[in-house]
């Protein structure tokens, strides 16, 4: 299941760049309004009414506890925050009910996942224990509108109705965590409903980045996860009690590119490399699935080693 996939179905035909304050005071916040008048961002998961996404400062963390997402402190186990009730994903969202997620060649949108590779860890009783891949901040687009493109290796909990995605995302432009013409970095754990982020770092084209989700304990049934970017603590996700997150991808995703030629950055890729996953202390054998948006288009991910130790997946912005 790649529920989360559920970007590739979200086209919005107008979206409103509105300023708002966030973590940083210079951030801009890329919003709009649904037809019940809800205000609507940007997340790396899609549009979301803003009033569901939340920031989780460094020393919390997420937690499900009988079945309700929370905000804890991590140091005392003290709750901070009741985000309700952990609801099944809508029936548009849901693999199984939507034969349009079943093969490589999904409906074109202009927004959402544009290009990835995914990968299912097909022996759940040997779950993923960290998933680390490095790449390299592009050169900044050629032309600096109005676009959002999130870059990031995820991981999600694969066909439970209760998806969720973890992941270390790079961002340019504006998301509901904020930003600008910009690229910056943090960490998003996003369910069918919700969304979080811990604090965005800006970062320049050039820097060398290391994207990491590691397993940090298991209880039953229920999994502990940490997301982080190697050197930038105060970026760092922890979601605790959660289901086993078994479903890996590494992804571009973007949303009010209307220029391919322009709005992208200039090179002609990006490379995810240095893939290593775990099952434990055991490297397993893995082989990647390549998927687009728009089948023939520029835009693609191509796959040049399923080695586990360190693979690598090319995401293509330009021929």
């Amino acid at each position: 299941m790649k529920n989360i996939k559920l970007a590739t179905v979200l086209a919005f035909t107008a979206i409103i760049f509105l300023n708002s304050c966030s973590k940083e005071n210079t951030n801009t916040t890329t919003s709009a309004t649904n037809s019940s008048g809800d205000e609507m961002v940007i997340t790396p998961a899609g549009m979301m009414e803003k009033s569901k996404v939340h920031f989780i400062d460094q020393g919390f963390g997420l937690h499900v506890e009988n079945g309700r997402l929370q905000e804890v402190e991590i140091k005392s186990g003290r709750m901070i925050a009741d985000f309700g009730e952990v609801k099944t994903i809508d029936e548009r969202f849901d693999l199984n009910r939507n034969p349009a997620f079943l093969s490589n060649n999904i409906v074109p949108e202009t927004q959402g996942w544009i290009a990835y590779t995914y990968w299912s860890n097909p022996s759940t009783s040997t779950p993923i224990t960290s998933f680390t891949t490095d790449w390299v901040v592009p050169s900044v687009p050629t032309k600096q509108g109005n676009q959002t493109i999130f870059l990031f290796n995820g991981m999600q909990d694969g066909e439970l109705s209760t998806s969720y995605i973890i992941q270390p995302v790079l961002q340019w432009g504006s998301s509901a965590a904020g930003g600008g013409k910009y690229w910056a970095i943090t960490n998003w754990y996003v369910s069918s409903s919700q969304a979080f982020y811990g604090s965005l770092v800006k970062v320049s084209a050039g820097t060398s980045l290391t994207g990491v989700m590691t397993e940090t304990s298991t209880t039953g049934s229920d999994y502990d996860y940490n997301s982080s970017f190697v050197g930038y603590p105060t970026t760092t996700l922890n979601a605790t009690n959660v289901p086993q997150a078994y479903w890996a991808a590494e992804t571009l995703e973007s949303y009010g590119v209307t220029n391919v030629n322009t709005e992208y950055p200039p090179n002609v890729d990006v490379a995810m490399t240095s893939i290593d996953i775990l099952e434990g202390t055991t490297h397993p054998s893995i082989t990647w699935t390549a998927a687009q948006a728009t089948k023939g288009a520029a835009q693609k991910a191509t796959v040049v080693s399923n080695n586990s130790t360190d693979g690598e997946v090319d995401i293509y912005f330009r021929k």
